[in-house]
């Protein structure tokens, strides 16, 4: 291993076991790995901070531009412009994030995420404190009235996301939405885990041909809260 290999080996154990803690040279600097071979990307990352100010104005930069710098050619000024597309399109539509606040929009929602779905599936959203879901977790072909996603996963993706809350949903593409005692069941196992991660199970919705059970609407929410 060269010694340049080396200290990128290095740079990349840095970035996932201390992503937050790393500056904004490091960032760029571990970027650059990808399209600059071989070469020590640290001077390169220290000449576009200097030349645009920020991240912000790096990732702003046009490739035009971006190639009168010293050791950036066509091809890394087209990938920084382009991870600089990515995060102008998220900022643009960071107001349009699908946020799952109340039972009206829980069920337009999953009534038409399972709209025509005739598999078993279970989706669970995971949500910030104002009901944002942070991430989507589908598991297809699986049969919710035993569990279809593991403890163990639970506990890796609550690790993860660090959610505030939890929403359920599942189909029965028998064309009867109400919960069956295994459906319960699941549920009961879900609201453990929750509770030892401080997440909060919301609801938990099953579809059937376009109708839509909700325990929390049904009144049933509580009762799982105080078995456990």
């Amino acid at each position: 291993m060269s010694m340049h290999e080396g200290h990128r080996e290095r740079m990349r154990d840095k970035l996932v076991a201390h992503g937050e803690k790393l500056t904004d040279c490091e960032i760029l600097e571990i970027l650059l790995f990808d399209v600059i071979s071989r070469k020590n990307t640290n001077p390169v990352a220290h000449l576009l901070l200097d030349s645009f100010g920020d991240l912000r104005g790096v990732f702003g930069a046009t490739p035009r531009l971006l190639c009168t710098l010293t050791g950036i050619g066509p091809r890394t000024a087209e990938y920084i412009y382009l991870i600089g597309s990515i995060y102008r399109r998220m900022d643009e539509k960071a107001r349009s994030r699908l946020r799952l606040y109340n039972a009206y929009d829980v069920s337009e929602h999953v009534r038409s995420r399972f709209a025509g779905c005739d598999r078993e599936r279970l989706e669970i959203y995971f949500t910030d404190e104002d009901g944002f879901v942070l991430c989507t977790k589908i598991v297809e072909g699986a049969d919710f009235s035993r569990v279809g996603i593991s403890e163990r996963q639970l506990e890796f993706l609550f690790k993860e996301l660090s959610p505030q809350g939890v929403l359920l949903a599942h189909n029965h593409p028998s064309g009867d939405p109400y919960p069956s005692e295994k459906d319960d069941e699941s549920l009961r196992k879900v609201f453990r885990v929750c509770k030892a991660y401080g997440v909060a199970v919301r609801d938990c919705v099953i579809c059937a041909d376009g109708n839509i059970y909700s325990y929390y609407l049904n009144g049933r929410m509580e009762s799982f809260r105080t078995a456990q």
